[in-house]
């Protein structure tokens, strides 16, 4: 047999592989969409996948050896469960392949969790003492470089690099998200304080100090209150198991004096948030700023209340993984708007347990809680057994509630739960201290076995292409669609390249394709009256909408999905004239508000849609019925005042307007008050121009536009100190109208206020 087929050099190369898992987090390349998340996760997998490899080799050569004993490794037994139960999820579920596959915005689903899954098999299978130290010791460098990329990210000034998201803020890192960073290093603490107590050697006693220094001082960086509870919740246990357990007399008082002590100082820094102990201490400022009230609890308290109805709805086996959103938008509370403006899209429920709860049922829920409950009972059986000693003890069951009330308020990915498996496969570990397997003397060649083998291989390696390298090549083009994105022919075509790929998680190229077609027809004549770009449009248009209709028989719970689909119908009408684009139009929109009953986006969809077909009144109706959902949402009083502008309702219009302000409503663009001032205009109704135009500053002061609009109407109907007045707020709303504005101002000033208005007239519309 060759020297590289002997089962040492193959169980070596499959430890190296598995070492190289530590480097995960360091994964993050621009040349991808979501570029933090893609590459990452594509590594990751392509590192188990070819472990597997490894692994199958091994099988086919030698014979598998179980361990003497057998039996008791629970967590092995939990997960698989765990596995299985999500599977059997999938079937239950409203799109069984985002079960499978998620999307590239995640990367999740079953695909990955059966990867993390392989991932404990094949610690459990290669690691014993020796590795695991050496696993360690790689995570800690890496975190190290985690750590030292987000400091350096907080105090761009002093290090002189500028790095992405520099600045005072909460550090990302190279995780892409402050509680990704924040749990991932606590892990690395929890880790170098593991090898901390276990090392004899000074130089590496005070290396494992500095780890654990540099990744404290990162983490408080990260600044996230749901881990530093989590972490402040870990150490009250572990005080309380030492009391319990402990042998010396002096720690004892101390960690109990501590726990009397440090409660009333928290409780006093939250009762006093503004007051100097609060502010002396950054974990105090932390526990201070905890408000039950604020935006970011508002949403998420109403996404826990949809989790919740979503699990009495489908209470057993759930509605399957990565199917939250369609539960979150049958629940949706259009209040969640007052907290957050933006369209909501909401693919978990910001609460882990939740998420397993909607997604698994009770069912998945209960073998969930498998996990800490097996890991507590290997650490505490294992003290008893004189396998575990008691720091060890203490520092894995801190670890373990830190990680487990951590999720309490963040939904998992892959930087973390990579790390929750390793806790998983090290604790069974040291429990059971030898492998799930270990690999004997040489099989005797057999047809069975090579044929099996060789047909795992060739699965693997389709896997290894289809369901990652392919989804990595798909995410690169849309990178280079949007490089092109000034020529729309290039642009186009790159984008239908990416979907040319044709892989499952294909719904993030398609939004991303519809996205740009939309902000493209934003100049809709512009490039109408271009031929090739015109055709580059309608084609591009075309083809989104066969891809469009791909992506909602995978997943035709998906209201966003229909939304999109309406937008780009109602393009192509308008590109085409043919009314059957409007009626798909109609018939998508409904779709996706019959799915989502208080998503307000989605009515406002409708009422551009009944603009286009010159459905005035439906329009109207339609507006007015979104308030009704909700009339405290500025933005519904917006499109309510462009139905009655679109019909003719002009003094209609300008009453809506007046409500905007005072809703706290701002305006990206002018084009509305434009066309409704516009319209007072030409019916010689300058002053109530003047109101809209007036209206128009209010909810964006920064608009030099409508200011200079503004001054045209004062000039226009002789007030021309309200038109200086005016004028003097154009450097404020943009400095590079100075010059105009001193212009403007002397010419009134002057007596040449007739001329400036001609002047400003030739030049504004």
């Amino acid at each position: 047999m060759p020297k590289y087929l002997e089962s040492t050099k193959l169980i070596a190369a499959a430890k190296w592989l598995l070492y190289l898992t530590a480097f995960t987090p360091l994964i993050i390349s621009g040349a991808f969409l979501f570029p933090y998340i893609s590459a990452r996760t594509v590594f990751f997998r392509l590192l188990i996948e070819a472990a597997l490899l490894v692994l199958i080799l091994l099988i086919w050569l030698y014979r598998l050896r179980l361990p003497e004993k057998g039996g008791g490794n629970y967590i092995f037994v939990v997960f698989i469960a765990f596995v299985a139960t999500n599977i059997i999820s999938s079937f239950f579920s409203f799109s069984p392949l985002i079960a499978w596959f998620s999307d590239i915005e995640r990367m999740w689903g079953i695909f990955t969790l059966l990867h993390l899954f392989m991932f404990y098999w094949l610690l459990r299978t290669f690691f014993t003492g020796k590795e695991w130290k050496i696993f360690f010791s790689i995570s800690l460098a890496v975190s190290l470089y985690v750590a030292f990329y987000g400091i350096i990210q907080h105090y761009p000034d002093v290090f002189g690099i500028k790095l992405y998201q520099a600045g005072i803020g909460r550090i990302i890192s190279t995780l892409g998200n402050p509680a990704y960073v924040a749990i991932y290093l606590i892990f690395n603490v929890f880790f170098a304080i593991f090898l901390w107590s276990r090392s004899h050697k000074l130089w590496l006693r005070w290396y494992y100090a500095a780890v654990i220094a540099i990744d404290l001082f990162a983490f408080n960086l990260a600044g996230i209150r749901g881990t530093t509870l989590a972490v402040l919740a870990a150490a009250v246990v572990a005080g309380l198991v030492y009391i319990i357990l402990g042998h010396k007399k002096s720690y004892k008082i101390s960690i109990a004096s501590l726990l009397i002590i440090a409660p009333l100082i928290f409780t006093y820094a939250f009762l006093h948030p503004e007051g100097k102990l609060a502010q002396s201490n950054p974990v105090l400022q932390r526990i201070a700023t905890i408000s039950l009230s604020g935006d970011t609890t508002e949403t998420r308290l109403i996404g826990w209340r949809a989790s919740l109805k979503g699990f009495l709805e489908h209470p057993i086996f759930g509605v399957g993984m990565d199917n939250y959103y369609v539960v979150f938008n049958k629940y949706f509370n259009s209040n969640y708007y007052l907290y957050a403006a933006s369209e909501p899209y909401f693919d978990r429920s910001h609460n882990a347990f939740l998420d397993v709860l909607v997604m698994n049922g009770a069912v998945g829920f209960i073998v969930f809680l498998g996990f800490p409950i097996s890991i507590v009972y290997y650490l505490l059986r294992g003290y008893r057994e004189g396998k575990i000693n008691l720091d060890e003890l203490l520092i894995f069951l801190a670890l373990t509630i830190t990680y487990f009330v951590h999720l309490f308020f963040v939904f998992d990915d892959l930087n973390s739960y990579l790390f929750f498996v390793v806790l998983l496969a090290f604790v069974e570990y040291r429990y059971q201290r030898e492998p799930l397997v270990t690999f004997g003397e040489q099989r005797a060649p057999r047809s069975l076995v090579n044929l099996s083998g060789g047909a795992a291989a060739i699965i693997i390696i389709i896997i290894m292409y289809s369901l990652n390298i392919k989804v990595l090549q798909a995410s690169n083009a849309v990178i280079d669609a949007f490089s092109y994105r000034d020529d729309i022919m290039a642009t186009t075509a790159t984008f239908q390249k990416a979907i040319d790929y044709h892989i499952i998680p294909s719904r993030n190229i398609v939004t991303s394709y519809v996205s740009y077609l939309t902000e493209v027809a934003g100049n809709l004549p512009a490039v109408a009256s271009d031929a090739q770009k015109k055709a580059a449009l309608t084609e591009g248009i075309k083809n989104i909408i066969i891809a469009l209709d791909k992506e909602i028989k995978k997943d035709r719970f998906n209201a966003l999905l229909y939304d999109r689909l309406s937008i780009i119908n109602n393009i192509a009408y308008l590109l085409t004239n043919d009314r059957a684009y409007l009626q798909n139009s109609f018939d998508a929109v409904r779709e996706a508000i019959a799915l989502s009953p208080e998503h307000l986006h989605y009515y406002y969809t409708l009422v551009d849609t009944y603009i286009i077909a010159g459905r005035m009144a439906e329009a109207i109706q339609t507006a007015g019925d979104a308030l009704k959902i909700n009339s405290e949402y500025a933005t519904g009083y917006f499109y309510l005042a462009k139905a009655y502008t679109a019909a003719g309702q002009f003094d209609q219009a300008l009453i809506v307007v007046k409500q905007l302000k005072p809703r706290g409503y701002f305006a990206t663009n002018n084009v509305l008050f434009s066309y409704l001032a516009n319209k007072f205009e030409e019916n010689k109704e300058e002053l109530k121009a003047i109101e809209v135009m007036a209206e128009a500053i209010k909810v964006n002061p920064n608009d030099a536009q409508s200011l200079v609009r503004l001054i045209k109407l004062y000039l226009k109907t002789g007030q021309n100190d309200k038109a200086i007045a005016a004028a003097q707020k154009l450097p404020a709303a943009n400095a590079s109208f100075a010059k105009d504005a001193d212009y403007i101002i002397g010419k009134i000033q002057a007596g040449q206020a007739p001329e400036l208005l001609q002047e400003i007239e030739s030049r504004v519309k």
